[in-house]
């Protein structure tokens, strides 16, 4: 009876710690599949113009996150999305929080100012908002402490003019985005969309119908009708050679090369391929037209060419965070603004 007791007994107990030890993995699982580095979160918040009405980027790229709440601290409501778009409506200091996994929370100070109060920084363009094809437009460069100035004007990828105050003549129609950049600063450069309207039509003098002799009646030109006769010219050519057929000649003027699109990720992998000796700038040639002198915004902090950018980055291990690519009217990429980390000593920095 005891041993029967006994028996039963310690498998009750074997039978618990087993249920307790199922339990305890399975709630171990579920709070490692939760679980992210807070230290290491990966967010970006972004915007051309930190302003009212102006909207601002948000996007988390932390790994192993699986859901988001962002407080933009302007009162409105958590958004719930990976990545997401919000502008605000009044100047002023924010503190948006991003809590990740319901677990890390991460806060961030953003200021918005009225475009007025920083317009110091860019430069700007005077010039018409219609012009006319073939006619010359006036251009003007305002920019307190200006001395360099660099013109784009929307018809090719290369700079047009370095002069403060150009003149120039367009060559088709349409819309033109003019670009320009003083001192260098690309960051800080200004744009302005102006319309080309197409020349205009010469006016072809009046036709003087005064001495204009109208057409007279077929009555006039007919001969007598008489007894048909046969044409000895179609007896002659019975007789003369057919010349044999030339082969046709294929036109050689061939279709304007068509610049390939590439995206931003794909151009990410190209670079980390670079960066690992697997490609070098001349796999990008035909995304930029053959121009590696671009300018490349690194790190937010400096400014390089593409070449000395792929200089720099050849034989390392690197982790690109935010790569941005802009292409002008040829669908050439013109800048580049990318923020990255070189692994050193065991450790992510920024270069």
């Amino acid at each position: 009876m005891n041993f029967f007791l006994k028996s039963s007994l310690d498998s009750k107990v074997f039978w618990s710690i087993l249920l307790l030890l199922l339990v305890s993995a399975l709630f171990l699982g579920y709070q490692y599949s939760q679980h992210i580095d807070c230290e290491n979160a990966n967010f970006v918040v972004f915007a051309r113009e930190f302003s009212p009405n102006k909207m601002v980027e948000f996007y988390d790229k932390t790994d192993g996150a699986k859901n988001w709440e962002w407080d933009f601290g302007d009162s409105t409501a958590v958004d719930k999305r990976q990545h997401t778009l919000h502008a605000y409506k009044k100047p002023g200091e924010y503190i948006v929080t991003l809590t990740i996994n319901k677990s890390c929370v991460h806060k961030k100070l953003i200021t918005l100012t009225n475009h007025d109060e920083h317009s110091g920084d860019l430069p700007l363009i005077a010039a018409p908002s219609v012009a006319t094809v073939g006619k010359p437009v006036q251009f003007n460069a305002i920019k307190e402490g200006g001395v360099s100035w660099e013109w784009n004007f929307g018809e090719s990828t290369r700079i047009d003019a370095t002069d403060q105050a150009p003149s120039h003549f367009f060559n088709s129609e349409g819309p033109k985005k003019i670009t320009l950049v003083v001192n260098g600063d690309v960051q800080h450069s200004a744009t302005k969309t102006i319309y080309v309207a197409p020349a205009p039509l010469q006016n072809k003098p009046k036709a003087d119908i005064s001495t204009y002799e109208f057409e007279k009646p077929r009555s006039a030109f007919s001969l007598p009708m008489g007894n048909p006769e046969k044409d000895p010219l179609v007896e002659a050519l019975k007789y003369i050679p057919v010349s044999p057929k030339t082969a046709g000649k294929k036109d050689s003027v061939s279709a304007s090369k068509k610049i390939p699109e590439i995206s931003n990720e794909q151009f990410r992998l190209l670079l980390q391929q670079v960066a690992a000796e697997s490609k070098t700038k001349e796999d990008f040639s035909s995304y930029m037209c053959g121009n590696f002198d671009i300018p490349v915004v690194v790190n937010e902090k400096r400014i390089t060419s593409f070449e000395q950018f792929c200089q720099i980055i050849a034989g390392k291990k690197i982790k690109i965070s935010i790569l941005r690519i802009e292409k002008g009217s040829q669908n050439c990429i013109e800048h580049i603004n990318i923020q990255y980390k070189a692994k050193k000593f065991m450790v992510w920095v920024k270069e």
